[in-house]
């Protein structure tokens, strides 16, 4: 496996069908899902607010207190990036920080000034 996507901790039902309509997955805590933890009222909700080109799929993970919500009319997750998630969910509840997306951030010095972070050299195909 080369390329893991980023899993998607989120709790608002707009980023939840976002994340689905753009082939995404989502992965919901369950202490997030109110002071109830009503799973299955939560997962109504989800579905009433996909729209129709969205077929969620719920993956109730009960050992970790957690629920994968894929679409799947899209190409589904193999088993170790979802594995992979749910490890990144279990490290963010350890050390309460947020899972954070994987992109290239500018160097802090260069965020402070305005400048342009260094363009990275082109690979040599001699």
């Amino acid at each position: 496996m080369t390329n893991v996507a980023t899993p998607y901790w989120v709790s608002e039902l707009h980023e939840i069908v976002g994340a689905l309509q753009n082939g995404k997955w989502a992965i919901a805590r369950w202490e997030d899902l109110g002071p109830d933890e009503d799973l299955a009222h939560w997962q109504a909700a989800v579905r009433d607010a996909c729209t129709s080109d969205i077929d969620p799929l719920f993956l109730d993970i009960s050992r970790r207190s957690l629920t994968v919500v894929l679409n799947a009319a899209l190409a589904v997750p193999d088993e170790d990036q979802i594995h992979l998630s749910i490890a990144a969910i279990e490290v963010s509840r350890f050390t309460g920080r947020p899972i954070r997306p994987r992109h290239r951030q500018r160097p802090a010095s260069s965020a402070t000034t305005g400048a342009r972070a260094p363009a990275t050299p082109a690979p040599n195909t001699k």
